[in-house]
C-alpha cells in the first residue's frame, strides 16, 4: 500500500535528509582541506612570494631609453643571486635570460640567448648592480636592465615580455608584457 510502511522499514523526513547531506558535505570539505594542507607542506615551501610591477619602456636611444625596470612592490626579500630575469622582444624575435646578478659589468657570460642587453657597466642598475652591497631585492627597489639600442631598436607600440624566476625553487615570481612608448612624442 502506498504511504504505508511495513515493520522494519522507516523513512527519513526532508529535514533529516537535508541535515544528513549537510553533515556529509562538511565532512568531505574537512577531509579534502586536510589532504590539501598536508600535501602542500605550507605556503612558504613553494619559494618566495613577491608583488612586482614594470613601467613602460621608453623607446628613445638616450640615456634613459630602453631600460626595463622591474619594481619590487611587496613581499619577501630575495637574494638577486638566486634570480633569473628572462626577457623577450617578440617583434625582433629575440630572447635572453640574465643569471649572473648582481654585477657591475654585464658580460655575455652573465646571460644566455640572443645579444639583447647592453654589455658593460651601463647594462644593469639598481638591485641588479653588484655595488648594491646587500644583494637583496626588497620592496621599493628595482632590478633594471638595458636593452641594447644598437641591437634592438625598440619602437612605440612594441612589447617587451619579462619573467623573473627564483632559481632554487624554479618558481616563477613575476611575469608581464610591457608596452614600449615614446616619451619624446
Amino acid at each position: 500500500m502506498p504511504g504505508h510502511t511495513s515493520r522494519g522499514q522507516q523513512t527519513i523526513s526532508k529535514e533529516g535528509m537535508a541535515a544528513l547531506a549537510f553533515a556529509l558535505t562538511v565532512a568531505m570539505m574537512g577531509v579534502t582541506g586536510g589532504l590539501l594542507i598536508q600535501g602542500s607542506g605550507g605556503l612558504s615551501d613553494g619559494g618566495p612570494i613577491v608583488t612586482a610591477t614594470t613601467d613602460p619602456v621608453d623607446a628613445s636611444n638616450g640615456p634613459d631609453g630602453q631600460w626595463l625596470r622591474i619594481g619590487h612592490e611587496s613581499g619577501d626579500i630575495i637574494d638577486v643571486g638566486n634570480l633569473t630575469v628572462e626577457v623577450s622582444v617578440p617583434s625582433e624575435n629575440k630572447r635572453a635570460s640574465i643569471h649572473g646578478l648582481p654585477t657591475d659589468y654585464l658580460r655575455q657570460d652573465d646571460y644566455d640567448g640572443n645579444h639583447l642587453f647592453t654589455i658593460g657597466p651601463h647594462g644593469v642598475a639598481d638591485a641588479a648592480e653588484h655595488n648594491d652591497t646587500d644583494r637583496a631585492w626588497t620592496a621599493g627597489e628595482d632590478i633594471a636592465v638595458r636593452i641594447e639600442p644598437r641591437r634592438v631598436d625598440l619602437e612605440a607600440g612594441d612589447e617587451v615580455r619579462v619573467t623573473v624566476v627564483h632559481d632554487p625553487t624554479s618558481k616563477q615570481l613575476y611575469e608581464a608584457s610591457v608596452d614600449v612608448v615614446d616619451y619624446a612624442e
